[in-house]
């Protein structure tokens, strides 16, 4: 993460710096000011000084006031008369005043001095720069250099960053997904004790922190069932016929309370089969009154369906049914659901919470700072639903340890589990996330929302971000949704949002003295996110479907999930995209001589299942509601 420019040239740009007198105020407000520029200025092609996003100076007579170029436009008229002057608009941010008690010289935001009119309007000099957005006593991180004078390193002070919220915004290959891993980094270099999770949908992360992350995919996922609070549980296992949902509701409250205090029983008789008979310890269970409904105590599934058919069997429940047979279908029918399976994970002998909490959250951390959620192969809704509880656990976590284990959570592409739409998405997400943007400072839980699109973000979670990095932002809407979202009244030094560079940021917010352009450092190749776009032309110059190839795909296809069995991933990865011969592709393909026919008929056998956790509702609907 060096800079991209070495110290020679870093001298030599402060050496050659002089001041030039830019302009004179015309008209000062509150909040802005207009300046004349000077024609020197335009003659001598010095109107790089004052282009959009530069901080100038501005002299009074105790201060000096510091203002950033918003906006410029031809319309000032010279002395022949002619309207072929520059006017420039100046927002108003600080100024640099000097104590006469203690005489240290600072930076301070708003302004006690204000200019008057026909005062002069100089460039900043690297010293004043340095002092504004350089000069910090608290604990930082860098992110890069200044736009203006890249001798000028831009810090970011990270308490302020964490304790506050933070949102990392931009346009699809503006350079967002390596600003993620360059703060991440910087902030890991700075704190290598830390915890945090990053929610990562496509894999992009898994090498951007080397050794430092501990890397959770479906297949190592494990987050049972018995972890889900309450209002989690229901949400999952429920109709959504309202009527349905509340009689079931009804049901599982009762039916997770036995079976937790039933598998507790066990445990503490050393006896965790299940061949005790219900009805015999019914009023032991009853008594049990120290394990409440969202206490975090292990129960088993097979409990679950076990005590449902023991209350189907009461003659007390015979005249209504319907509300355990469909909880005990759904049941079933998640189970078979490939896309679940790290709910039911170690049934028969449940991981303690110290296992499960302490992988995710780096408990102890033990060299691994970070810990990344792969959810590359993990559908949306079974996504929404991890990123709630492990939401839900850290905030948790954070309360229950009284601050003393700040978590900080990196909500990737959060407009999928976010949403704008509060009908979309899965409700305890929305819920807990909404719940930490508002009160996680207080428990020592911070968040990190990074979205491509942020208008289609639930809008209260983005305004709780006091910083905000936004690289370029092409959809107007969007723009607009960050321009009323930024603090400091900076929505009007946004107006360059569509023309930043790639690598190339706007920063503002508690965490920096002004807002800043910056060019961000350069990660090293090595840890640079995986590209989520294919390469179309290099994968068309040649033909990548080999029998082994496709095998592999309709493997994934049939199975749900991007694994597959060891021998097909073994025999895809040898096969080389180069070798189209027919020898090459024998030797490589475990399924040699499939025919055009039969791999169709694969194709037909791998038909897509229901999407949605909506769908696999509305299915067991249909199909089992008319049973009762």
């Amino acid at each position: 993460m060096s800079p991209s420019f070495s110290a020679g040239k870093i001298t030599a740009k402060r050496a050659e710096y002089k001041p030039v007198e830019l302009g004179r105020v015309l008209t000062v407000g509150s909040a802005a000011a207009v300046i004349s520029i000077n024609k020197s200025v335009i003659r001598n092609n010095l109107l790089h000084h004052t282009q959009i996003g530069t901080v100038l100076k501005i002299l009074t007579t105790n201060s000096i006031v510091v203002a950033m170029v918003s906006s410029l436009k031809i319309g000032a008229v010279d002395e022949d008369g002619l309207n072929d002057g520059c006017l420039a608009t100046l927002n108003i941010l600080g100024e640099i005043s000097t104590n006469p008690v203690t005489k240290e010289t600072k930076f301070f935001r708003g302004v006690r001095t204000f200019p008057v009119l026909n005062e002069a309007v100089y460039n900043m000099s690297p010293k004043d720069l340095e002092l504004i957005f350089n000069r910090e006593n608290a604990s930082c991180i860098d992110i890069g250099h200044l736009q203006q004078d890249e001798s000028i390193t831009a810090k970011v002070r990270t308490n302020d960053l964490l304790s506050k919220h933070f949102a990392i915004i931009g346009s699809t290959g503006s350079g967002k997904s390596c600003t993620v891993a360059l703060v991440l980094q910087a902030i890991l270099n700075e704190s290598p004790q830390g915890h945090v999770v990053l929610f990562d949908p496509h894999n992009e992360y898994s090498k951007s922190f080397g050794n430092r992350a501990e890397v959770i995919n479906s297949e190592s996922l494990d987050l049972p069932l018995w972890m889900f609070d309450f209002v989690e549980t229901v949400e999952l296992l429920t109709s959504d016929i309202p009527n349905h949902a509340t009689e079931e509701e009804d049901v599982l409250h009762e039916v997770i309370l036995k079976a937790k205090r039933l598998f507790d029983r066990a445990q503490r008789n050393n006896d965790i089969s299940s061949q005790v008979k219900l009805d015999d310890i019914e009023a032991e269970l009853q008594r049990a009154t120290h394990i409440s409904l969202d206490s975090p105590v292990p129960y088993r599934i097979r409990d679950v369906l076990k005590i449902i058919d023991n209350e189907m069997g009461k003659l007390e429940n015979s005249s209504n049914l319907g509300p355990y047979k469909r909880l005990k279908r759904r049941i079933m029918s998640i189970m078979s659901e490939p896309r679940y399976k790290f709910i039911f994970k170690n049934q028969a002998s449940p991981r303690s919470i110290e296992d499960i909490l302490g992988r995710i959250f780096r408990l102890p951390v033990r060299g691994k700072p970070i810990s990344i959620l792969d959810f590359s192969s993990i559908p949306s809704e079974a996504l929404n639903i991890v990123v709630s509880v492990v939401s839900r656990l850290a905030f948790e976590l954070a309360t229950w340890s009284e601050r003393k284990i700040p978590i900080l959570l990196v909500c990737e592409e959060a407009h999928r589990y976010i949403p704008r739409d509060a009908t979309q998405g899965f409700a305890s997400t929305r819920r807990i996330i909404s719940r930490i943007a508002k009160e996680g400072r207080k428990y020592g839980v911070s968040l990190a929302i990074v979205s491509q699109r942020p208008s289609e973000l639930e809008p209260s979670t983005l305004s709780q971000c006091s910083t905000i990095f936004s690289m370029r932002l092409s959809n107007e809407v969007d723009q607009n949704f960050v321009k009323a979202a930024v603090p400091d009244g900076a929505a009007e030094l946004l107006s360059f949002l569509p023309s930043l560079g790639t690598a190339e940021a706007m920063v503002f917010g508690e965490a920096v003295n002004l807002p800043m352009r910056v060019l961000l450092n350069r990660l090293p190749e090595a840890y640079l996110p995986h590209s989520s776009s294919a390469v179309f032309t290099d994968l068309w110059k040649r033909d990548t479907t080999t029998p082994a190839f496709m095998q592999t795909v309709f493997e994934r296809w049939r199975n749900r999930s991007l694994e597959t069995r060891k021998t097909n991933v073994v025999g895809f990865e040898n096969v080389s995209p180069q070798s189209n011969s027919p020898a090459q592709n024998q030797s490589h393909s475990p399924a040699k001589g499939i025919t055009p026919i039969m791999r169709q008929r694969i194709l037909e056998r791998s038909a897509p299942k229901s999407q949605t956790l909506g769908d696999v509702k509305s299915m067991i609907n249909s199909a089992f509601n008319r049973d009762i």
